[in-house]
């Protein structure tokens, strides 16, 4: 395996002796392989180095993904925090798992994937931003530690306080949920719609907030073609320093695994449970919709055995396969009713995925992909020749079909149950992401 860019020679420079007690306890482990899953909370695939982006928003992660399989076309099922993240930890699709709005939860006969390793004998933490991702959804399930923080500092003093506590006879999982590349929360008087701490702020256009109209955020945030191309610019450049604060907090703390011993014998995953629409069509608020915007995720998975490490994978894949991943690396038996597939394993560039609930669906056979919009019109697009989705086709209700059973196959699922309602305090803290209502789809 190769070592971790840039990582060996700091862990040096701060003391044998820490990294010698670190591999110590590693070692005390029972051998199978530790799992870090990192979700960042609106990432758009094409905002990142490694993707091709033109600003520097990521190093830590572009030099990172050289000893990492890159999948250039992973795509996320929904573009919801709530119903990604369900995808991503369940293994199923929306239409399978049934989480498709805010006042649903999962039905406790479906396994999380905390819970299928902690009863494999791991000791579980998850540490997230308490929104979308919550409780009452079910999120909690299988976590010996399930730990909300408010950013990506309060994120770093629990991650160190959990590594701390781990169980140095028993492998782990940490799932870490960051927020912080996400607009808001929004303040009166901040007119920076996606605040970070500087020199974050304003890294890449100083001055950039002060280019947005005078107007609560709020009401910025629920516009359509308000801005100007000047401030969609500051907008795009906010955006993109919130990405940059979270690179360099994952730096740090990937650091502090490397220093610990933990990041031998570990299976990492980096990816988003969705995009952003950045005024490419108009529209300030929303998570890019079924455009690749909202769609296409960035999926960068390491190998504890370096598997593969600096290959690029074409073939489209999907935040379902995360779990059967999961279940692959570590050793325990597939779950032959998740329509997911090991990213490790055999994958085909013919493959069909599927996405979407309810009166809006996609499907996608790459290049093709076909969006279901209510009314039943089917629009197709040719990602390769028309990658900004700018001249949709009519498309065909029988291939739309074929390919949403290909992907979803034919086992039923149990229906999900009602949520808990929430306290005043989090519909005030909703309110501030700008969610106006229960049932919002962002």
């Amino acid at each position: 395996m190769r070592a971790w860019i840039g990582f060996g020679r700091l862990a040096a420079g701060l003391g044998a002796l820490a990294c010698i007690a670190a591999c110590g306890r590693a070692a005390e482990r029972d051998g199978r392989p530790n799992v870090i899953l990192v979700s960042l909370d609106t990432l758009r695939a094409d905002h990142v180095g490694l993707y091709g982006y033109g600003r520097d928003t990521t190093p830590f992660l572009d030099r990172w993904s050289r000893d990492a399989l890159v999948f250039e076309h992973a795509y996320t099922p929904f573009p919801w925090t709530l119903v990604a993240h369900m995808s991503m930890l369940t293994g199923l699709y929306p239409t399978q798992h049934g989480v498709t709005r805010a006042k649903l939860a999962l039905n406790e006969e479906i396994p999380l994937l905390a819970e299928r390793l902690q009863r494999a004998g791991y000791h579980t933490v998850g540490l997230y931003f308490q929104g979308w991702i919550h409780p009452r959804h079910g999120f909690a399930r299988g976590f010996d530690a399930f730990r909300a923080h408010a950013d990506a500092e309060e994120a770093g003093r629990q991650l160190s306080e959990e590594l701390d506590g781990l169980d140095e006879r028993r492998p782990f999982f940490l799932f870490l949920h960051l927020f912080d590349v996400h607009a808001g929360p929004f303040v009166a008087g901040d007119r920076s719609m996606y605040p970070s701490p500087a020199p974050f702020q304003e890294l890449f256009l100083p001055g950039a907030a002060a280019r947005l109209p005078d107007l609560r955020s709020w009401d910025v945030w629920d516009s359509e073609h308000l801005l100007d191309s000047a401030q969609t610019e500051a907008l795009v450049a906010l955006y993109d320093g919130g990405i940059r604060h979270v690179d360099t907090r994952l730096s740090e703390w990937f650091g502090e695994l490397e220093r610990r011993g933990l990041l031998e014998n570990t299976l990492v995953i980096v990816t988003a449970d969705h995009g952003e629409a950045l005024m490419q069509r108009g529209k300030v608020a929303g998570h890019g919709d079924f455009y690749d915007e909202g769609l296409h995720v960035p999926l960068l998975v390491r190998h504890p055995q370096g598997l593969r490490a600096g290959e690029r994978e074409r073939a489209p894949v999907h935040l379902g396969d995360i779990v059967p991943t999961v279940l692959a690396t570590v050793g325990l038996p597939a779950d032959e009713r998740l329509p997911g597939r090991s990213l490790f394993g055999p994958l085909s560039l013919e493959r069909a995925l599927a996405g979407g609930g309810g009166p809006r669906e996609y499907v996608l056979r790459w290049p093709e992909k076909i969006v279901r919009e209510p009314g039943q019109r089917l629009l197709g697009v040719d990602l390769a020749a028309d990658p900004e989705e700018l001249a949709p086709h009519p498309a065909d209700l029988e291939r739309f079909a074929r390919w949403r059973g290909e992907a979803l196959g034919a086992l039923d699922w149990p229906e999900p149950r009602a949520a808990a309602e929430l306290t005043p305090d989090e519909e005030r803290s909703m309110r501030a992401l700008g969610y106006g209502g229960e049932d919002e789809e962002r």
